[in-house]
């Protein structure tokens, strides 16, 4: 059997989160200053270059809307579609939902891929209890939500 070759360096592998690289993850995030706590209730994707964990997003569910959070990129990674690709597949996994994100730093990319700005009392009421907007986590920042889109639900299938 033959092995499957490593990816291009300009293309690294994108596959799901596992409960190994919640270390690595973490560090990532607080080197881009980003909040770990509760995302070992999350579901997430990590980007792969060579070994080393280079990108990550998470989503929680609910049964109205799929929250993002902790998009990250390494400093040094910057500026290779990463994060694209992320929100693409966490978009694409979420399905038909509603998808809402709370953040301070890339408003208006995510507004440039469909996201509006709203207030929390447009939100989703089951969207409360996640650990992106319960308690202080991210309190004060602004709150993106794109519409659900029934066809997401063919593309995540």
């Amino acid at each position: 059997m033959t092995a499957a070759p490593s990816p291009a360096k300009d293309h690294p592998a994108l596959r799901t989160r596992t409960a190994e690289d919640l270390e690595a993850v973490t560090r990532l995030l607080e080197a881009a200053r980003l909040p770990a706590q509760g995302l070992e209730r999350t579901e997430g994707w990590v980007i792969l270059d060579q070994d080393r964990i280079v990108a990550h997003v998470a989503m929680e569910t609910t049964p109205d809307a799929a929250v993002l959070r902790s998009i990250v990129v390494a400093a040094d990674q910057r500026g290779r579609g990463l994060a694209r690709r992320l929100l693409e597949a966490a978009e694409a996994q979420a399905g038909p939902r509603s998808l809402v994100l709370k953040t301070d730093a890339v408003g208006p990319w995510v507004e440039r891929h469909g996201y509006r700005r709203i207030p929390r009392e447009q939100l989703p009421p089951s969207v409360l209890a996640t650990t992106q907007f319960e308690g202080a986590l991210c309190s004060g920042y602004p709150i993106y939500l794109k519409p659900p889109d029934p066809s997401r639900a063919r593309r995540a299938s």
